[in-house]
């Protein structure tokens, strides 16, 4: 039952609109808050807010460069999806 929630959890990262919006745009390469905060037009604590999530997750990395934070995907998004799908249904078998 520990992985049925924690597959839970995962999934609930992609269940948000806002988030789902921050992965694209990282897809596409590294970006700094302001450059989230600008593409999504929210505001600064928000975007810090859904990235704090993802990082929990290892989902995403930061990477410190002076006063500054960017922020990058630490997989392939599609390649995540099916490990956790995969991960879940062999860990339901005979629930």
């Amino acid at each position: 039952m520990v992985r049925i929630e924690n597959s839970a959890k995962r999934f609930q990262l992609l269940a948000d609109p806002i988030r789902l919006k921050i992965l694209l745009l990282l897809e596409d390469g590294e970006k700094c808050v302001g450059e989230l905060t600008d593409a999504l037009e929210i505001s600064q604590p928000k975007v810090s807010y859904h990235l704090k999530l993802m990082l929990a997750e290892d989902l995403i990395q930061r990477r410190h460069e002076g006063t500054w934070c960017y922020y990058s995907l630490t997989t392939d998004l599609r390649k995540w999806v099916h490990r956790e799908c995969e991960e879940f249904l062999d860990s339901t078998i005979g629930v």
